[in-house]
């Protein structure tokens, strides 16, 4: 997911992710992981604002499916870089609509299908990119509601 690419280039390897198998999936998205964690910022928003953008077109059931392996991959990034990368998809929420184009609801479902080391690393490193945003309560407001309970507690 090179920030040089088109959104079509985007669009055709979410699609291509979503429908691969498993064992597939979780290889190809440590590889996207891996590329990502390499840019600099302004070209990680880039890349997951246009990827954000494209989620749509992709069938629910396999979007679960993609999203759950994505959850897994970057739980497993070193917690510091992790809290930065969702610093920055805390920032480009609003941007791209996130929650007009997935249900905040299948979103915790997702994460509560996570094991729970998985789990706990995720919520840490969320609170951590949420109390570091100097915007938080305007953030916070964009999130839906069962979101925000969860990484409030």
């Amino acid at each position: 997911m090179s920030a040089n690419s088109s959104n079509g280039d985007i669009e055709n390897l979410l699609f291509i992710m979503a429908n691969l198998p498993g064992f597939l999936k979780l290889s190809v998205c440590r590889k996207k992981v891996k590329e990502l964690m390499e840019m600099n910022e302004s070209e990680k928003k880039e890349t997951i604002a246009r990827s954000l953008t494209s989620i749509n077109l992709i069938n629910q059931d396999k979007l679960v499916e993609l999203t759950k392996t994505w959850m897994k991959v970057i739980s497993e990034i070193e917690p510091d870089e992790l809290t930065k990368l969702l610093y920055i998809y805390l920032l480009i929420l609003d941007d791209v609509k996130l929650f007009n184009k997935i249900d905040g609801k299948l979103i915790l479902n997702i994460f509560h299908s996570l094991e729970e080391g998985e789990r706990i690393k995720l919520l840490v490193c969320l609170k951590e990119a949420v109390f570091l945003n100097p915007t938080r309560g305007e953030i916070l407001k964009k999130i839906p509601a069962d979101l925000v309970k969860v990484i409030l507690n």
